[in-house]
């Protein structure tokens, strides 16, 4: 009996300390992880194209018109209930005048956030119900192109402000419409752009200040297409497909 004592022991101390190391682990097992992974739904994705006009001056003072087309995808993660932040990835085709044919398409890409920062609802009269709101957006972009042997490189800063008119339908009177809604929005824009040819001739644009105003239609809550507008001295087109998860 003497003799299996502290073998009875050991082994009694072992399974104490199996159960407290059990305990231990299952008890510290926390509710809250150091890293999260974000909802699908904060994730969106789409298309991009682009057809953009500026004038644009060189150093030695005369003006030329830069021509760009530009094809991307997009894709946007929501930070937070009212602020947005995406990036694109694609390719641009530039020409530097009228005269020239445009260039190899080469890379182009840019980041940028979308706000809404206030927004205020309209009742009456029904036939005008919707939601007014102003929302900032800005870009940062830099593109790529070949032209008649020479490299163009260019960079774009844009920012705006727009005030924007949202309409759901949601009356049973326009289900032949067959959209979820719509937002229309317009407003002032800066826009700078400065670039070289060939790392030798630097050019920047004519004009900064303008307008820009756009449309989006949704088919549903998640799904949409838009065109823009973008009024720099000359005229820009662009137009997207949106699909929100």
């Amino acid at each position: 009996m003497k003799t299996n004592l502290p073998l009875a022991v050991l082994l009694i101390l072992i399974a104490g300390s199996s159960s407290l190391s059990a305990g231990s682990v299952s008890g510290s097992l926390s509710s809250e992880s150091l890293i999260v992974p974000q909802p699908i739904e904060s994730v969106s994705v789409g298309l991009n194209y682009d057809e953009g006009k500026r004038q644009i001056k060189y150093n030695a003072g005369n003006i030329e018109l830069l021509e760009s087309h530009s094809y991307s995808l997009y894709i946007g993660y929501d930070m937070s209930e009212w602020c947005t932040f995406f990036a694109t990835l694609g390719t641009s085709a530039a020409r530097l005048s009228e005269q020239q044919k445009f260039g190899d398409a080469k890379s182009k890409w840019s980041l940028g956030v979308n706000a809404n920062l206030w927004h205020i609802e309209i009742e009456n009269p029904p036939l005008f119900s919707g939601r007014i709101s102003l929302k900032p957006a800005i870009e940062f972009a830099q593109f790529n192109s070949s032209i008649d042997n020479n490299t163009v490189n260019g960079q774009t800063f844009q920012g705006a402000l727009f005030f924007a008119y949202d309409k759901v339908i949601d009356d049973p009177k326009y289900s032949i419409t067959e959209f979820y809604g719509y937002s229309i929005y317009a407003g002032p824009a800066l826009s700078l752009i400065n670039g070289s040819s060939s790392g030798e001739s630097d050019f920047k644009e004519d004009r900064s200040f303008g307008i820009i105003g756009g449309l989006d239609f949704f088919f549903t809550r998640n799904l949409s297409i838009g065109c823009q507008v973008q009024s720099f001295g000359k005229i820009s087109f662009s137009g997207n497909v949106r699909c929100h998860f």
